[in-house]
């Protein structure tokens, strides 16, 4: 009985001094812990004490979240800006050109052998296609400062005309030819265009690309009766044929462009184009044109 009351005496005693010379966590460290909700009574170990380093497990939780909230917001941010920059410069256009083309013949003779009241006529090249003008349509894409795409079509607006008189072909005859050669074309394709930025609104461009060019040709046999250098009326016969080409051309480019206003802008193009037909071996291309920038 005597032990068990020494016993309890001692644990009793031990309770009372623990407090008062166990060495807390917050003393080695210097931390004072707070309760995780503000609006509660601080307890004892939960004391701010002056000096000391206050920690709450629930607080720092709370800040964690907040700082990788804030750099997910950052991050996205910055990910909307680049998605912003993008679109900036993904502008689509469309334009209208002015083509002037002077065309190289490959110096063969165009021979129509089909007459029916005549020997073959032959003509050299040179003296059938001269330079003929066209208008252009464009539509295009520049989604980088750099590099763009345009789909195109081209048609001569007006048909070039020229007029032959064959002496030979009726040769002993008062009768003798005259040949109207009539042509024209169309041309559609894509050109891949680079863009060499000097300002905000002035760029030198370079383009490489392909076109399909159809060019429709006619010419018109009329046997007339001439005197003295003039014709007479009306003809005593006619006839005509047909030489149309459809080939595939490649196309080089340069020029510049500026921008003259909002959405607005202007280019000037020298191109190079080589067809390689059966009298056509290529055409050089100065443009002229006026975009729509949206």
């Amino acid at each position: 009985m005597k032990r068990i009351c020494l016993f309890f005496v001692i644990f009793m005693a031990a309770l009372v001094v623990k407090p008062c010379f166990a060495v807390s966590y917050g003393d080695l460290y210097d931390i004072e812990w707070c309760p995780c909700n503000p609006e509660n009574e601080l307890s004892g170990q939960g004391s701010v004490v002056l000096g000391q380093t206050v920690m709450c497990p629930c607080e720092s939780m709370y800040a964690g979240y907040g700082r990788t909230f804030k750099k997910d917001m950052q991050e996205a941010k910055q990910v909307i800006k680049k998605v912003k920059e993008k679109a900036a410069n993904y502008k689509y256009y469309i334009g209208i050109e002015f083509n002037k083309s002077a065309t190289e013949t490959n110096n063969e003779n165009l021979t129509f052998d089909n007459m029916k009241f005549s020997n073959p006529v032959v003509v050299g090249a040179d003296d059938v296609f001269a330079d003929q003008d066209n208008l252009g349509i464009v539509i295009g894409t520049r989604p980088h400062p750099n590099f763009g795409i345009e789909a195109f079509y081209n048609r001569s607006f007006d048909e070039n005309e020229t007029i032959h008189v064959d002496h030979n072909a009726l040769a002993g005859s008062p009768y003798h030819m005259v040949n109207t050669y009539l042509t024209k074309y169309q041309a559609f394709g894509v050109d891949i265009l680079g863009y060499l930025p000097i300002t905000g609104f002035f760029d030198f461009v370079a383009s490489v690309g392909l076109g399909q060019y159809y060019f429709d040709n006619e010419v018109k046999h009329d046997v007339a009766y001439i005197s003295g250098g003039l014709a007479g009326d009306p003809y005593y016969d006619n006839m005509s044929s047909d030489f149309s080409e459809d080939t595939l051309a490649w196309r080089l480019g340069l020029g510049a462009q500026i921008t003259i206003g909002r959405g607005l802008m202007l280019r000037g193009m020298y191109r190079y184009i080589h067809i390689n037909s059966t009298a056509i071996k290529n055409m050089q291309e100065f443009s002229v044109g006026l975009g729509f920038v949206f």
